[in-house]
């Protein structure tokens, strides 16, 4: 019985520090962007407003914002997984690059085959799975074999994985001559996937997503090494842990999940590849992978939520672009604000507590 009050005890105590933590920098968000709003000459009670309901005003603004947040799911976990062990993944952007160019590649190459959608389908899956977790791989290789550091080595392959994507998009036998900007013509529609009630079928594998990674980071040996490496190298080791083995580990599988955004979004959202779909609002997925993997870095079960809430924002900043002429840069300001609050609050929690 005292064991089950103390658990409890414990769980309430968390559950309002996150709160804490979390409310406080939602308000100093909010109030940093009406101080911006009022400063440049805007309404800012119906600023505000735009920006937290646009995405529950209709049911288009709501499908806006599932769209956005598979994605970004997607992302933040290529953030999150390398993070466990203490390192940086800045490279979901290019892994996602990679993972679509690649799916387009494979998809335009195999059409003629006319393959059933019960192959095609899975086949551009794996695709896309496998080309984001080579490229994530290639930087956890280069960070365990000769101590290249991952920031460097993941914003370089960014930059190979753009360059890429805009070769393909561009030239023969892929680029569609009909379109002025690097596009491809469109995948077979067996190599597409479909929506329910304007969601994306991309849902299910991101609801899938969710449940792999909860489960492999709580339940799983793998998953054990993965936090240990990260919470005390020296002690893993001990234990037998191997570092470099779990380095590449994570950083495959970070890619893995990058990639595999990247083919959901050229598979169901364009049909197609396009130069600018690993963008949304004017910044890189990746970058919002990043943010939304610094916000909840202590609990991932928090990623879903987060990302929902940060699409939520990117959906409303996109209403006040269109109709009220805000810089949508503003919205992109609330969100570092959110950020470096739970940053702070966390390492000053943290050291109070000490």
């Amino acid at each position: 019985m005292l064991g089950e009050r103390s658990g409890e005890n414990l769980w309430l105590t968390n559950f309002y520090r996150t709160l804490t933590i979390y409310g406080f920098a939602i308000l100093l968000a909010f109030t940093v962007i009406s101080g911006l709003v009022a400063v440049l000459g805007y309404d800012v009670i119906k600023a505000l407003k735009t920006l937290t309901t646009t995405s529950f005003a209709s049911s288009f603004g709501f499908q806006e914002t599932i769209k956005k947040t598979i994605p970004l799911i997607f992302t933040t976990y290529a953030f999150i997984i390398p993070f466990f062990c203490h390192l940086f993944n800045l490279g979901g952007w290019g892994q996602m690059m990679f993972g679509g160019t690649m799916t387009a590649v494979v998809g335009l190459s195999i059409s003629s085959a006319g393959l059933p959608a019960f192959v095609m389908v899975p086949v551009l899956l794996l695709v896309g799975i496998t080309s984001g977790a080579l490229l994530g791989g290639l930087a956890g290789f280069l960070n365990a074999r000769h101590k290249i550091d991952p920031i460097v080595s993941t914003i370089m392959l960014n930059f190979i994985a753009m360059l890429f994507l805009a070769f393909i998009g561009s030239t023969p036998p892929f680029r569609d001559p009909s379109e002025g900007n690097p596009i491809t013509y469109p995948l077979p529609e067996s190599g597409t996937l479909g929506f329910f009630w304007g969601i994306p079928h991309s849902i299910i594998l991101a609801i899938g997503a969710i449940i792999f990674v909860n489960i492999l980071l709580k339940k799983t040996k793998l998953g054990y090494e993965i936090t240990s490496v990260g919470h005390n190298l020296h002690a893993a080791r001990t234990y037998g842990i191997s570092f470099k083995r779990t380095i590449v580990i994570s950083f495959f599988m970070g890619g893995g999940f990058a990639g595999l955004g990247g083919c959901l979004e050229v598979m169901n959202i364009h049909g197609k590849l396009i130069e600018g779909f690993a963008t949304t609002s004017g910044a890189e997925y990746g970058m919002f992978g990043i943010l939304t993997g610094l916000v909840v870095a202590e609990n991932p079960s928090l990623i879903p939520i987060a990302a929902f809430l940060i699409s939520v924002l990117l959906v409303g900043a996109d209403a006040l672009q269109r109709t009220m002429r805000v810089p949508v840069e503003l919205v992109f300001v609330s969100q570092a604000v959110i950020v470096l609050s739970v940053v702070i609050i966390k390492a000053k929690l943290s050291k109070w507590m000490k």
